[in-house]
């Protein structure tokens, strides 16, 4: 039976009467009969909401897209026709339009499935801005300025890791009572219980069936702790999921040891409509969990918040939750058997193949927030999460065994690299390590440390003017790769290629003299240069991109 709780105040509450259109304009939705949208969400009624929730730490998803909302960041859809795909087909448009760094977070209302249109709201997109490399940490973003922006998250960053000796800072996450916690205000047990009532999408036509893509995924393991994990888990009834866990994951790894203990059953936890930062870590590999030594990913939360992250215990086990989820999702994985997943629309862009081994999940309670906000991830689609907190941390870990390293960067599957080169054949071999330590690095470019990697042109014109084919390259036959590579002929085989775009020296074939790079001549002999050039047009040049006739004039 379900049952509501009395006595939960929640200070960032936005009701979905507040998801109004702002305008009567907006663009409709190709055959949609009508469903409209615009780039905004109503703000009345939110006036007297904490101003804390505009800005990180964020302690709810919902304060979190309010946030969005304040930087027009917002595309709101009031009803959308899934059972035709048309949310799917949306998102591919408007990364077409916006691009992959610049899509807004979308919002849908209302969401047609199996015939029947399902309350939402339903938000997608929800971490892919370039902006929020800075919102998730409280900084103001560069306005239309992506490597600035990046560039301050990474600042940041790198402090932080500083100050906490190349490792992020933690703080543990505090238990509070059942009253406060708001993923209990709808507790549903016994026959109430069906998942499939809530609007979780089927992406793609090539896609078996519904699925949960979005949720932390916890398990518990004696010797390894707590683990979170982002993974495809596909619904199969009412009170039945198949998470798809898969080898190699720390969720899949947990479970094995259970089911080798003698275990026949072991419990599991949903989180849906968690805080962006949980998400973060969720589905990254931040911390590294390094062997069977056990790690606090919410304590790293907390740590990369500012705060701790709010538990509470779940009902039927004893697993502790973030308290201000959207939806808690409660269940034992039957250890004596494994049942197909998939196939899913992976995050390579192409249909993954079905997993034969995923683990069967039956619910056993679902509590949740009054309407709850259902998160679905466009796999594939979108980029992947915001890249800089990762980026930053594994920068820092390889520094510590290849120090001539300047920064790291994996952007649609190629991965670059930018070292201090100092002598011939360097950026080859350390190219060639790095391909063989790490299964996912198949195309790896190196450049030379004057190379902004956030910086695409930057990239391309290292890519252009400093490699030359032979003899700055090199091709491994076979290697080991992650198991959903597309192209692979043999599962979790693959070749690699390592390209050297680094300035080559006479010894590796290059120029015996290497032309002045006209922009590093001018900042050497003008220094200072680009400062009083922002100094005195920085905000007329920001603005211009908002103004079809800008004005700029000489003050001095």
């Amino acid at each position: 039976m379900a049952q509501q709780l009395p006595g939960h105040n929640d200070p960032s509450t936005v009701s979905r009467r507040d998801f109004l259109t702002v305008t009567g304009a907006g663009f409709a939705a190709a055959g949609t009969g009508g469903a409209a949208a615009s780039t905004g969400i109503n703000l009345a009624g939110m006036a007297n909401m904490p101003e804390r929730i505009h800005s990180a730490p964020f302690d709810t998803l919902r304060g979190y897209i309010h946030a969005l909302a304040a930087h027009n960041l917002i595309l709101h859809v009031d009803r959308i026709d899934q059972d035709s795909y048309e949310g799917t087909a949306l998102m591919y448009r408007i990364v077409d339009r916006f691009g992959r760094f610049r899509a807004p977070t979308v919002v849908f209302d209302e969401v047609k499935m199996n015939g029947r249109w399902i309350k939402g709201p339903v938000v997608a997109n929800i971490a892919r801005h370039v902006d929020i490399e800075a919102l998730l940490f409280g900084l103001e973003p560069v306005r239309n300025d992506g490597p600035a922006t990046y560039a301050k998250a990474r600042a940041y960053l790198d402090g932080l890791l500083t100050e906490s000796g190349g490792q992020y800072p933690t703080i543990a996450p505090v238990e509070i009572k059942q009253d406060q916690a708001l993923c209990k205000q709808v507790i549903v047990s016994g026959d109430d219980i069906d998942v499939t009532a809530f609007p979780f999408f089927q992406n793609n036509p090539g896609d078996s069936g519904r699925f949960i893509n979005t949720a932390s995924v916890f398990t518990h393991d004696p010797e390894m702790g707590l683990n979170i994990g982002t993974y495809r888990c596909e619904l199969k009834g009412p009170r039945h999921i198949a998470v798809g866990s898969g080898e190699g994951q720390s969720g899949y790894t947990m479970l094995m040891a259970a089911k080798q203990r003698g275990e026949t059953s072991a419990p599991i936890a949903l989180v849906i409509g968690q805080d962006p930062m949980i998400w973060l870590v969720s589905g990254s590999r931040i911390p590294e969990r390094r062997g069977k030594k056990p790690i606090d990913e919410l304590a790293t939360a907390g740590g990369l918040r500012g705060k701790p992250v709010e538990v509470i215990k779940c009902e039927t086990n004893d697993l502790r939750v973030p308290a201000h989820a959207e939806m808690i999702i409660e269940g034992t994985i039957d250890l004596s058997t494994f049942e197909p997943n998939g196939p899913y629309g992976e995050g390579s862009g192409y249909i993954g193949a079905i997993y034969e081994h995923a683990f069967t999940m039956h619910i056993t309670r679902i509590t949740h927030r009054q309407d709850p906000w259902i998160v679905n991830d466009f796999t594939g689609v979108t980029r992947p999460l915001i890249e800089m907190p990762g980026a930053a941390l594994t920068t820092a870990g390889l520094k510590r065994f290849i120090p001539e390293i300047v920064d790291y960067r994996y952007q649609d599957s190629v991965t670059f690299f930018s070292i201090r080169k100092t002598k011939p054949g360097q950026a080859l071999e350390v190219g060639k390590r790095l391909a063989k330590l790490i299964p996912v690095f198949k195309i790896v470019m190196m450049v030379d440390d004057d190379v902004d990697l956030w910086n695409p042109s930057d990239l391309f014109m290292a890519f252009a003017t400093r490699w030359q084919a032979w003899p700055a390259s090199h091709i491994f036959k076979d290697l080991p790769t992650m198991p959903l590579e597309p192209s692979a002929p043999k599962r979790g085989q693959t070749s690699k290629i390592i390209i050297d775009a680094t300035r080559q020296l006479p010894e590796e074939g290059g120029p015996a003299h290497y032309p002045g790079y006209s922009r590093a001549v001018l900042e050497q002999h003008s220094p200072g240069i680009f400062d009083a050039i922002d100094e005195r047009w920085g905000t007329v040049l920001n603005e211009a991109l908002c103004s079809p006739s800008p004005t700029m004039r000489n003050n001095t």
